[in-house]
């Protein structure tokens, strides 16, 4: 059975906005920065604007990709979604791609092992940035990246 154009885009679903705080993803007004830190930020829930994605099942947040250390995997301006992962017994997929609430600001990253297990390490997609290690205490908040949406 063959279906007119109008009968398929019916039946996909389409993200888009919502005015709701029941409903959709929250875009955090932080950009992950991806090569750069900021300062220390808090931000509220209600202060975000909502999307619903319908393909994105799980996710928490959205936030957006700043800088290029993530290239070509993920550029700058992308929006990724992530779903959040408990500090209190985290698990980290080895290079798996994270969110990290850091001292010096959000990060998208890879996550390795490091050096000991109070470290991990830190690695960019671009090769013009260079892995580093981060002690576990200093990152407060983690997020698996399970989505992206990309603008042409």
């Amino acid at each position: 059975m063959l279906r007119t154009e109008s009968e398929k885009e019916e039946n996909i679903p389409v993200a888009h906005p919502s005015d709701s705080p029941m409903e959709g993803i929250p875009l955090i007004p932080i950009s992950a920065m991806a090569g750069a830190f900021t300062g220390e930020q808090t931000v509220l829930e209600y202060e975000c604007e909502r999307f619903v994605v319908p393909t994105f099942k799980g996710a928490e947040f959205l936030i957006s990709v700043k800088g290029s250390s993530m290239y070509p995997k993920y550029n700058s301006g992308d929006i990724v979604a992530c779903k959040r992962l408990p500090m209190g017994d985290i698990f980290f997929q080895w290079n798996k791609v994270y969110v990290l609430d850091t001292d010096q600001g959000p990060l998208i990253k890879r996550v390795k092992p490091g050096s000991d297990k109070e470290h991990v390490l830190i690695v960019s997609d671009n090769e013009r940035y260079e892995p580093f290690e981060l002690p576990l205490d200093r990152i407060y908040h983690v997020a698996l990246v399970i989505g992206v949406i990309r603008l042409e």
